[in-house]
C-alpha cells in the first residue's frame, strides 16, 4: 500500500491557499478587467478628447484600477464610470452602453451637449443602473422616455419639453430637474405609493394643480418654486418631517398647513404666491 507523503499534502494545501489568496487581492486591488469593458472606456475617453486627466486610463493598467472606475470585485466588470467636473465638451459617449454592468454614471459638471441618448437607461442596455448624474451641462432637448433611473439629477441643463408619460410609472428615489426649461404636467411624479424621498422640480416652466396630488409617504425634500403651479398646498404636508421645502414663486393659494417641520421654513419659502396665508405669512381671513 502506497503511504501519502504528509509533507507534500501539507505543501499543497498551502500552496492553493496563496492561490486562493492571491486570486483576491488580485480582484480586490483591481488586476480582474474585462478586455470588452477596457476597450469600452478607451473608446469612451477618445469620445471625450483624450482629456489630461483620464491620462491614466491606459492599457498598460487594468481598468479596474483607473480613476473614476469601480468594478465589481468577483466579475471584474465595471460597474461604476465617474467623469465629473473636468469641462469635457463633447456628446454623451456612444461607448457607454457597452458597459452593460453599470450601476451609476456620473457625468455632472462638464459641457457636454446634444441630446440625453436612449442607452442612459435600465430599460436597455444598462439593466443595472441606479444612478445617473448629467447636472451641469448642456444637454437639450426632451427627456428620453428611457430615462427611469432611481436614483436621477438632470439638474442645470436645457431641456425642454413635457415630462416622458413613462414617468407616471417610473420608480424614483431622488429626482433633480431643476433649473431647465421643462413645461406641462408634472402631478405624474406625486403619488401615496411612491417611495420617492426626494423631489426638485425648482426653475421651470410646470402648470399643475397641487392639492389634487397626494404627497408620496417618505417625501422630504420638496423644491417646486419658480414654476406656475397653481391650486393649495396638501394638508398632508403638514405631519412631514421636511428637510427642505419651497413652494414660492408659483400661484398657489389658500392655507399653508400648519405643522412642526412646515414652522421651520420662513416667509421666503413660500412668496410670492397668488394668495397663501397663514405662518409664517399673515393670518387667513
Amino acid at each position: 500500500m502506497q503511504l501519502t507523503n504528509p509533507f507534500r499534502r501539507a505543501t499543497t494545501v498551502v500552496l492553493v491557499a496563496v492561490l486562493v489568496l492571491a486570486a483576491a487581492a488580485a480582484r480586490a486591488d483591481g488586476a480582474l478587467c474585462v478586455k470588452s469593458d477596457k476597450a469600452a472606456l478607451l473608446a469612451i475617453k477618445s469620445a471625450l478628447g483624450n482629456h489630461p486627466e483620464l491620462s491614466g486610463w491606459n492599457s498598460t493598467v487594468p481598468c479596474c484600477s483607473w480613476p473614476g472606475i469601480s468594478c465589481d470585485t468577483t466579475t471584474g466588470r465595471v460597474t461604476e464610470l465617474t467623469v465629473f467636473a473636468l469641462n469635457i465638451s463633447a456628446p454623451v459617449p456612444a461607448a457607454i452602453a457597452n458597459l452593460s454592468a453599470l450601476q451609476t454614471v456620473n457625468l455632472a459638471y462638464n459641457r457636454l451637449y446634444g441630446r440625453i441618448p436612449e442607452f442612459l437607461s435600465p430599460r436597455g442596455a444598462l439593466p443595472a443602473l441606479n444612478f445617473l448624474r448629467l447636472d451641469g451641462n448642456r444637454l437639450s432637448g426632451a427627456i428620453p422616455p428611457t430615462a427611469t433611473v432611481y436614483d436621477l439629477s438632470l439638474v442645470g441643463n436645457n431641456l425642454t419639453g413635457p415630462l416622458p408619460a413613462t414617468f407616471a410609472d417610473a420608480e424614483f428615489g431622488d429626482l433633480d430637474l431643476a433649473d431647465n426649461q421643462l413645461t406641462g404636467d408634472a402631478s405624474m411624479l406625486f403619488g401615496a405609493k411612491k417611495k420617492m424621498n426626494a423631489l426638485r422640480l425648482s426653475r421651470n416652466r410646470f402648470a399643475f394643480d397641487l392639492g389634487r396630488v397626494q404627497l408620496p409617504e417618505g417625501l422630504d425634500i420638496l423644491a417646486i418654486d419658480h414654476n406656475m403651479i397653481y391650486g393649495s398646498i396638501p394638508a398632508a404636508a403638514a405631519a412631514r418631517k421636511w428637510l427642505a421645502f419651497d413652494v414660492s414663486y408659483n400661484s398657489l393659494c389658500g392655507p399653508i398647513p400648519q405643522g412642526r417641520y412646515t414652522h421651520r421654513f420662513g416667509p421666503k419659502h413660500f412668496v410670492p404666491n397668488k394668495c397663501l396665508c397663514g405662518r409664517p405669512l399673515v393670518p387667513c381671513s
